[in-house]
């Protein structure tokens, strides 16, 4: 009797503490969308296609301030960078020394991180679902954007108690991007020239900015 009483008991506690972490995840996630205003961190990237093959991989450095900016700094394997000011978006080819900008409303169908640029209720923005879990001690969630003027038809975030650890975006020629922040903080402070961009003395300019 004693025995059947405990692993009832256990089976309680159990669920209890499934119910809880999920209800932390979803908490988790609603705060970084409604109370972050920047971001900052170290990521690694890889692209997949529609194949499974790796098509790319790249490491370097992202910058957020809600709402409208970001910085997307890669550092290998080639440097670029892609500057989201508010009202333009600036991307630069260091080796080619080449500049391309457009308006935000033209570019940001094709940035990762122009999915995470508003400060709102994510329920306001996607579709929201759980996912199964991947055995991580990660809790993830599928993001279905409502306005389908994106390259990226929906977005997977991985969250744990420090909050979004990994993002993938699955886009509509079938291929997957594989993004994994590393030492990533919020509302830290960052200085707004991060997010201001004058092309380089004699860099090919193409485009015109808002």
């Amino acid at each position: 009797m004693k025995t059947k009483f405990a692993k009832t008991l256990l089976m309680l506690l159990m669920t209890g503490l499934a119910s809880n972490a999920w209800a932390g995840g979803r908490e988790k996630l609603n705060e970084f969308f409604t109370q972050v205003d920047t971001m900052q961190s170290g990521f690694t990237q890889q692209v997949v296609d529609d194949k499974g093959k790796v098509r790319q991989s790249s490491s370097g450095t992202v910058f957020l301030s809600r709402p409208g900016k970001f910085r997307w700094e890669y550092a290998a394997p080639d440097k670029h960078q892609i500057v989201a000011d508010g009202k333009n978006v600036w991307v630069y080819d260091v080796e080619l020394d080449q500049v391309t900008v457009k308006p935000m409303k033209q570019a940001l169908s094709a940035a990762p991180v122009g999915l995470l640029l508003q400060k709102q209720a994510a329920e306001k923005q996607f579709a929201v679902a759980e996912m199964e879990a991947d055995g991580s001690n990660l809790e993830w969630f599928r993001l279905t954007p409502h306005k389908k003027d994106s390259d990226f038809t929906s977005m997977d975030l991985g969250i744990s108690e420090s909050g979004v650890q990994e993002m993938i975006l699955n886009d509509k020629f079938g291929q997957m991007t594989y993004i994994k922040f590393q030492g990533l903080r919020t509302n830290s402070g960052i200085d707004d020239s991060r997010f201001s961009f004058t092309p380089p003395k004699g860099a090919d300019v193409i485009g015109n900015p808002a």
